[in-house]
């Protein structure tokens, strides 16, 4: 069969428009679809891309704030011993009786009790942790007999303390056999514990062992 030159032309025609057709719904169509939503979306995160940049600007300031608030924490963590036992407390006592130079008569102590328990962020091994720490309080009432300035060294002390303490009551009474002050502190003191937290107890102080003669008569 022939094909005259104008049929031919006509064909040609036809092929190229079905190609065209073919390119134009299956890719242009398509990518234009993808295009558009990807439009869509740049302008959904648009906002969000100036809230990123901003931050960017920031983050200098940022990272110094986090500095800043490790430190504050770790300072503020300081304050606080791992646990209280009642010869850590007994200890510290003892060492505010020698350095002031009144006599203590009665110690006696209260049961630990839990006040309240939050998530921090803690340094363990050099790098932070999210930890859930417990506080607790542990109280004493210490008596003895004192001067008036030994009283105000005293409270002094107590609050001059390296870690949490806190003076709740103090009274005195005037004891006119001895001319010193008969007085008795309730005192209290704080401690954070966590799971990876390290106790350190106080240093005991030294004492002799055996004497000399058992019946004291040398």
């Amino acid at each position: 069969m022939k094909i005259s030159r104008n049929d031919l032309k006509m064909l040609l025609v036809l092929a190229g428009l079905v190609v065209f057709l073919a390119l134009y719904f299956g890719i242009f169509l398509p990518f234009q679809e993808k295009t558009e939503t990807v439009n869509a979306a740049i302008s959904q995160l648009e906002p969000q891309l100036a809230e990123l940049e901003d931050y960017n600007r920031d983050l200098a300031t940022y990272e110094q704030g986090v500095k800043d608030y490790r430190r504050t924490i770790k300072n503020e963590l300081a304050f606080y011993p791992a646990d209280v036992k009642d010869e850590d407390f007994l200890v510290y006592l003892l060492d505010m009786e020698k350095k002031i130079g009144f006599t203590m008569e009665s110690v006696t102590f209260d049961a630990p009790g839990m006040l309240l328990q939050f998530p921090c962020v803690v340094e363990q091994d050099g790098a932070d942790e999210i930890a859930d720490l417990t506080a607790y309080r542990i109280g004493a009432v210490m008596t003895g007999q004192l001067s008036y300035p030994q009283l105000k060294q005293c409270i002094r002390y107590l609050y001059e303390s390296p870690t949490r303490t806190a003076l709740d009551t103090v009274s005195v009474s005037y004891n006119a056999e001895t001319g010193l002050l008969s007085g008795s502190f309730n005192i209290s003191k704080y401690y954070l514990t966590w799971d990876s937290a390290k106790y350190m107890p106080a240093a005991l102080p030294g004492s002799g062992k055996g004497v000399s003669d058992l019946f004291g008569t040398t």
